[in-house]
């Protein structure tokens, strides 16, 4: 059955097969997010005609930075408690207070210093120190990420399994997302995406049914996250890698074209625990 639908998270990842019915929201996403942002755009603007309307803009986005920065720092406090490396729980704290006091300054500062006091001396002071503290917040969310990213990956179980590809669609980022599934250490079929992105050279190679060999982590909750080619297969070129759902919602990005595994090979950006 090939894939429709898949959703990834840190740590965790579905997908919705075609005779699966997928959640109203999802089948919906985009009409949802056009209607939210008419009625947010509309509301800004019939709150923007009047004093208390511009008040209430300045509360509401000291509020939303408030739940943002709380909804963020769960996070840390979760990784904290499973025993994530202490640099990646530091850098979830980090990201979440750098978005949330952006937010903060954005949402609450820009109404504050340009509708409900427009004649005052200090706006363009006020206008210069939003700027200069959303600066730090983006140097302090870049520099959370960094901490995030830098540890090694989770333990890999070193065991080949077989893997078989059960679809090939191009993603939003102009590369593509390779379905894998695979019976895990638990016995269990997973279905999980392939981390190795394949070059362009060798992606008709890597058609639903095609079978390869493949490790996935040792961690039972990172099963359906992603597996990765072994050196059984160093022929193949890659030219990127996506590690959605291992440490961040989306972590990836492009590489050098090339044969073997970015990920195995000796002296590469990426260790693995254990």
């Amino acid at each position: 059955m090939a894939a429709r639908i898949r959703i990834t998270s840190r740590m965790h990842a579905k997908t919705y097969g075609e005779n699966q019915k997928a959640p109203f929201w999802l089948e919906h996403l985009l009409a949802i997010i056009l209607v939210g942002l008419v009625v947010v755009v509309g509301g800004f603007i019939l709150l923007s005609l009047t004093d208390w309307g511009r008040a209430t803009l300045v509360w509401l986005g000291l509020a939303s930075g408030v739940v943002l920065t709380i909804v963020m720092l769960r996070d840390p406090v979760r990784s904290r408690r499973a025993g994530e490396p202490r640099a990646v729980w530091v850098g979830e704290t980090m990201s979440a207070l750098g978005w949330g006091c952006q937010t903060t300054l954005l949402a609450a500062g820009l109404p504050l210093f340009f509708w409900v006091r427009p004649d005052d001396s200090l706006q363009v002071w006020g206008f210069a120190v939003i700027g200069a503290g959303v600066m730090l917040c983006v140097g302090l969310v870049m520099w959370g990420l960094k901490l995030q990213t830098s540890g090694p990956l989770p333990a890999l179980d070193r065991t080949p399994r077989t893997g078989t590809i059960t679809m090939v669609t191009d993603d939003a980022d102009g590369g593509e997302t390779i379905a894998v599934r695979y019976r895990g250490a638990d016995g269990e079929r997973h279905d999980a995406e392939l981390a190795d992105l394949i070059d362009d050279s060798w992606l008709d190679r890597f058609s639903p049914g095609s079978t390869w060999q493949v490790y996935a982590f040792r961690d039972a909750r990172l099963f359906d996250a992603v597996v990765f080619l072994t050196e059984a297969h160093d022929d193949v070129w890659r030219d990127g890698y996506k590690l959605d759902g291992v440490r961040m919602g989306g972590e990836g990005g492009p590489l050098k074209p090339g044969p073997g595994s970015p990920f195995l090979g000796e002296g590469g950006k990426w260790q693995f625990e254990g």
